[in-house]
């Protein structure tokens, strides 16, 4: 069962985070299915990135906030929470 680890940035956007309820249960949800080594919903729009960051995944949340993780073996790597515009301009 891969193990989560939680990124310096991924720690500073959670705090910074307003998250609804909604975007909270999805978060928590989604974090349970990776650690289960088990896909995310179609609704999570799950996909790899591309360019500076093409060793990482992405998925939604709900609105426009995203979660941008990294599978590493059995690990899953928490790198950021935040929105389009604050993670790519």
């Amino acid at each position: 069962m891969p193990t989560l680890k939680r990124h310096k940035s991924f720690l500073k956007d959670y705090a910074h985070a307003k998250l609804t309820d909604t975007q909270f249960e999805k978060l928590v949800s989604f974090l349970a299915l990776l650690k289960e080594g088990k896909e995310l919903p179609p609704e999570s729009k799950d996909h790899t990135l591309k360019g500076n960051w093409k060793d990482f995944r992405e998925c939604h949340l709900g609105g426009d906030v995203l979660l941008v993780y990294q599978k590493i073996n059995d690990e899953i790597i928490l790198a950021r929470l935040a929105t389009h515009s604050e993670l790519f301009g």
